[in-house]
């Protein structure tokens, strides 16, 4: 593998997960699939985490405070992003809890409209970011947070591929059933990938222990999360998968928090 395969592909990405205004040129034009470059999601990861923790550098350097800095941080990725896995997380919590069947459950999840339960799960969920990711800056230093973003953005999208290879597809016809399952060659790739940036990130902050403790944690809660979505709608959807990414953001601040 080349590195100008390894551009293309996290450039390929990051036209699928992100807004940023990148010429159609760069990764269109081809009959690649995303299956093809599925291996870079964490990569791509990683590039999106790193314009986030440029704004939290940013920010903390005009003296704003660590809540002020958080947030905008959090804003910045679901700005660049297009609120994409934000939009997932919304849309599983309403589906998820607002239907009594699988099939109304998917319905749900199809309807774009914010019920209740989406509502308070996406105010909850940039709530508890913003005091965890506050929190490291006023332990560890705004460096050291903004590092954590890059290493959990990166992991993040890796923990999306999990789930994306795991489990079946849950609506004939959806997004991630017209993409295709990624291999596992590239869903391994991509774990390794994200699992070493994020035990080089923790690490640098904390320690190999912290960097233990927060794998475990992550994976307990996304394995805890695969099964209920096999439980509410028998697989994932696109909406799953985001909704999968916030889960392990929010799971992996977490759990540095504990650590600091």
């Amino acid at each position: 593998m080349t590195k100008k395969t390894i551009s293309r592909s996290i450039v390929h990405t990051l036209g699928f997960l992100s807004r940023l205004p990148l010429p159609a040129h760069w990764y269109g034009g081809s009959d690649e699939s995303l299956q093809d470059h599925a291996y870079a999601f964490p990569l791509a990861g990683a590039v999106l985490g790193a314009i986030g923790a440029l704004s939290l550098i940013i920010a903390s350097q005009l003296g704003l405070p660590p809540m002020g800095a958080a947030l905008i941080t959090f804003l910045t990725l679901a700005f660049i992003t297009g609120a994409l896995h934000e939009d997932g997380l919304g849309d599983t919590a309403d589906g998820f809890f607002g239907g009594s069947t699988q099939t109304r459950r998917l319905e749900i999840m199809k309807d774009s409209h914010i019920g209740t339960f989406a509502a308070i799960t996406l105010i909850g969920t940039i709530w508890l970011k913003t005091i965890f990711l506050a929190t490291i800056i006023e332990k560890s230093g705004a460096q050291s947070a903004a590092l954590a973003i890059i290493a959990i953005e990166a992991a993040s999208r890796a923990a999306m591929m999990s789930l994306w290879y795991k489990l079946p597809s849950a609506r004939s016809g959806g997004l991630s059933d017209k993409i295709g399952a990624p291999s596992l060659e590239a869903t391994q790739t991509a774990l390794i990938i994200g699992v070493g940036i994020l035990g080089i990130g923790f690490t640098i902050i904390a320690s190999v222990a912290t960097f233990l403790f927060a794998l475990l944690v992550a994976l307990l809660i996304l394995w805890g999360f695969a099964n209920l979505s096999l439980a509410k709608i028998g697989g994932q959807t696109g909406d799953v998968l985001g909704a999968a990414q916030q889960i392990t953001v929010l799971s992996l601040l977490l759990a540095l928090v504990i650590s600091l």
